[in-house]
């Protein structure tokens, strides 16, 4: 049992006497003793702790009642919420934010609860400027730490924001954005949505787990970040799990349909055979194709050193680093083939070169010339989820029972920075060299040439 009361002097020179809850310490009321000396203010309030609080006469000296009014356990709790908060004077606006925040959630207030201070900015605007590659001081925060994050990326993130943010909440304040406000949002996106008139391009009534998952991650990571600015009291996204659901399988072509792709058929653009033939001997990315320039090719082996993307140029690996692919001889002929073809006479020129010097091919050139050659042997790719990405799966999926999955990771980028450590330096060329082996072996039947129109 602890102490049930105390007190102390006012700046009127009486003691004032605080009654506490014995077994929580939480504070129950405050009277004025009327006493100017100690003593005698303790001797009033131990008594008025046997027998009773007096009840409080704004004005006058306290007037003792016997029996004294008892208040409600659950009253007395409220008394001393309510009196811990007229005391705390340091409460600012975020403290004040959370504890409107706990109401709201028990359903006792039904109002958006906004503090003044920092966070009491547009939602939407705040996010537009967080996204922004240029302006986000996040951005520049990521790239002071030596931590990658590109245009493509925030790009991508604008899209989702003007598509699905800007109307749900418009008008909204930064601060007011609730956990309950966050639920919400998530089941919206799960709810049939209607195709807008004169909306072109991919369109999907039933959004996917993975789609919503994006899409929420425009505002999760948004505020966690202003929740460790000191922007908003609490993260509201903070413990929210991951929306799960059946994710749509990459479609990978077997072996026989890889043959009869590369012996059969004429491809249009002999860009795109290549692009194709190199990703599915060597797992690399459609960014990672599109950046080999001339110094790439080395004796025995491509150096993968850049991505490209349209919005942010040739830029370093989704992984930062460099890593070495086997590069098997059908293969470098087909390149330096590109590379003779190439019609900008420039210093260290992209392999697959577009009609502009300093740039190489769109994505576009390379997918739909293999769409193209499916539909040449009768590959129905819609329905089997086949793009040009499949063959980085085509790769380690005929490669992976030959080899253990890390010297794999090494040949694709696939790797965390453990494993990195375990495999770098003087294994890396025996590794190489061992991947080359098998790779020539499993991917025999499309490592011959085929003459393109």
């Amino acid at each position: 049992m602890g102490r049930d009361f105390y007190v102390y002097k006012n700046k009127h020179g009486t003691y004032i006497a605080e009654f506490l809850n014995p077994e929580t310490g939480a504070r129950i009321c405050k009277r004025n003793t009327g006493a100017r000396n100690r003593d005698e203010a303790l001797l009033t309030a131990g008594r008025w702790s046997r027998e009773g609080i007096p009840e409080r006469k704004r004005g006058r000296a306290p007037v003792y009642k016997k029996p004294a009014v008892q208040l409600p356990q659950s009253l007395i709790g409220l008394k001393a919420i309510l009196e811990v908060i007229e005391k705390t004077r340091d409460l600012d606006e975020a403290e004040a934010l959370r504890i409107a925040e706990a109401l709201r959630d028990r359903g006792l207030l039904n109002m958006p609860c906004v503090m003044a201070g920092k966070g009491n900015k547009d939602f939407i605007s705040f996010l537009e400027e967080f996204w922004d590659y240029d302006k986000s001081q996040y951005v520049k925060e990521l790239k002071a730490a030596g931590q990658s994050i590109h245009k493509r990326h925030c790009h991508e993130m604008l899209l989702r924001l003007r598509s699905f943010y800007a109307g749900y909440f418009k008008g909204r304040k930064l601060n007011s954005i609730t956990r309950q406000d966050f639920k919400k949002f998530s089941l919206h996106l799960a709810e049939p949505r209607k195709k807008q008139k004169n909306y072109k391009g991919p369109f999907a009534e039933i959004l996917s787990a993975s789609s919503r998952n994006k899409i929420l991650t425009v505002s999760k990571t948004a505020l966690r970040w202003a929740f460790h600015e000191g922007l908003i009291p609490a993260d509201p996204t903070a413990g929210l799990k991951k929306i799960t659901g059946e994710v749509k399988k990459r479609g990978i072509l077997t072996q026989a349909e890889a043959g009869e792709l590369f012996k059969s058929v004429t491809w249009n653009d002999k860009r795109a055979y290549a692009a194709s033939l190199l990703a599915a001997t060597t797992g690399l990315r459609s960014g990672e194709v599109l950046a080999l320039r001339a110094d790439d090719i080395q004796e025995k082996y491509l150096h993968i050193k850049h991505s490209w993307s349209s919005i942010d140029g040739l830029k370093k690996t989704k992984t930062n680093e460099d890593r070495k692919v086997n590069l098997y001889n059908e293969v470098k002929k087909t390149l330096i083939e590109l590379l003779d073809e190439n019609p900008h006479k420039e210093e260290n020129p992209f392999i697959f070169h577009s009609l502009y010097p300093g740039q190489p091919a769109d994505r576009k050139v390379i997918l739909k010339g293999l769409q193209d050659a499916m539909e040449k042997t009768g590959i129905e790719y819609k329905g089997r989820n086949i793009s040009f990405h499949s063959w980085r799966h085509y790769w380690a999926a005929y490669m992976a029972p030959q080899l253990q999955k890390e010297k794999l990771m090494l040949s694709t980028g696939h790797k965390t920075k453990e494993i990195f450590d375990v495999y770098a330096g003087h294994e890396i060329a025996e590794n190489l060299e061992e991947v080359g082996r098998v790779g020539a072996e499993v991917f025999s039947n499309i490592l011959q040439f085929k003459k393109t129109g």
